[in-house]
C-alpha cells in the first residue's frame, strides 16, 4: 500500500491547527486596548487590557457578566467566581488604565452619580 508522507504530514498539521484554534481565548473588543474574554467557559469572563503583541493582561476577574463604557470609563458587573448568590462592582478609568472595586450596588450608585459613569449596556444573561 502506498502512502503519502507529506499529504499525511500536511493534514496532520492541519488537523493540528484547527485544534489549537478552538483553544484560544474567545474575547470581544469593547473599547480601545479594552476586551471582554474567556478561554475556555463563558465562567470564566473577565475584562482585560490587549498588549500590543497581543497578549491580555487581566483589569477585571471572573465571572463578569455585565458592561457598559463610553470614552472615559467601563464599568463592570460580575459575580467572584461564578458566586451568583454576590455582586460586585467595578468601574475603570481608561485614562489612567485605573480600576476601582470591588464594591457594592450602593457604593457604585454613589460614584456612577459623581463621575457620570455610563450605564450597563451589555448582559450576558446566561451568567446573570
Amino acid at each position: 500500500m502506498f502512502i503519502n508522507r507529506k499529504g499525511l504530514k500536511i493534514s496532520v498539521l492541519m488537523a493540528l491547527m484547527l485544534l489549537l484554534a478552538g483553544c484560544g481565548p474567545s474575547d470581544e473588543r469593547l473599547v480601545g486596548p479594552y476586551l471582554l474574554a474567556h478561554i475556555d467557559s463563558q465562567k470564566d469572563m473577565y475584562l482585560c487590557y490587549e498588549l500590543p503583541e497581543g497578549n491580555c493582561v487581566g483589569r477585571i476577574q471572573k465571572t463578569v457578566f455585565a458592561v457598559g463604557w463610553d470614552e472615559r470609563y467601563i464599568v463592570a458587573k460580575r459575580h467572584p467566581d461564578n458566586d451568583r448568590k454576590i455582586v460586585q462592582y467595578f468601574f475603570l478609568e481608561m485614562e489612567k488604565d485605573s480600576v476601582t472595586g470591588p464594591m457594592t450596588e450602593e457604593s457604585f450608585h454613589q460614584h456612577a452619580r459623581l463621575l457620570g459613569l455610563p450605564a450597563f449596556s451589555k448582559t450576558i444573561r446566561q451568567l446573570e
